[in-house]
């Protein structure tokens, strides 16, 4: 049995991704993984612009219990909508402020590159946008999932093992959101994590 933490990163409540996350996690109950559901829009973030530095001594309770979340799975999936080339603001947010130098990574005396705490863990990202997936390629190479995969996932450890982009958003009927349910669902009931070394 998989430990598996699905992360809706809408910050918007009754979204497609709310709906694309629950489908994850119920095809991943069918096949007999454990999962932990959490909410962009019900976590309390903090959004005062003159905020301390970022530090886990001023997380709201809410982000204490992602970040054990975290802790706990075997397996990380973010979903979230893809806009203006990016995630949403209050998804990079919420990254910065869970995300912090010690606790999530941390730098060795004379290594120029950061020990992600996260490793051992795999991840992946579910994304969707208006942009078709072949111009999101060719177009804007990638850009999003590079940095999803490269500066946040790697940079903390963790191993990102499946990128699925589902678009063009705007002009799928109600049969090819159904599809695109089920097909969800069929990730998260076929999963098989990769084995990692422990970081200890």
């Amino acid at each position: 049995m998989t430990n598996i933490l699905v992360l809706s990163g809408h910050p918007r409540p009754n979204s497609f991704t709310e709906q694309l996350s629950k489908a994850y996690v119920e095809g991943a109950q069918a096949a007999g993984h454990q999962t932990s559901l959490m909410m962009l829009h019900q976590l309390e973030i903090g959004h005062d612009p003159v905020a301390p530095k970022p530090s886990h001594e001023s997380w709201s309770s809410d982000l204490d219990r992602l970040w054990q979340h975290m802790l706990e799975a075997d397996h990380i999936v973010i979903a979230h909508p893809l806009w203006w080339g990016s995630m949403p603001g209050e998804l990079k947010l919420l990254f910065d402020r869970l995300l912090v130098s010690g606790k999530a990574y941390s730098y060795e005396q004379g290594n120029a590159f950061p020990v992600g705490h996260l490793k051992g863990k795999t991840a992946e990202v579910i994304m969707t946008s208006d942009t078709p997936n072949w111009f999101y390629k060719i177009g804007y190479h990638s850009a999003q999932t590079q940095l999803m995969k490269n500066q946040i996932l790697k940079f903390i450890g963790l191993k990102p093992i499946r990128f699925t982009h589902i678009s063009p958003m705007r002009t799928m009927n109600e049969k090819q959101l159904k599809e695109k349910l089920n097909q969800t669902y069929q990730l998260g009931f076929s999963l098989k994590p990769q084995k990692q070394k422990s970081a200890a």
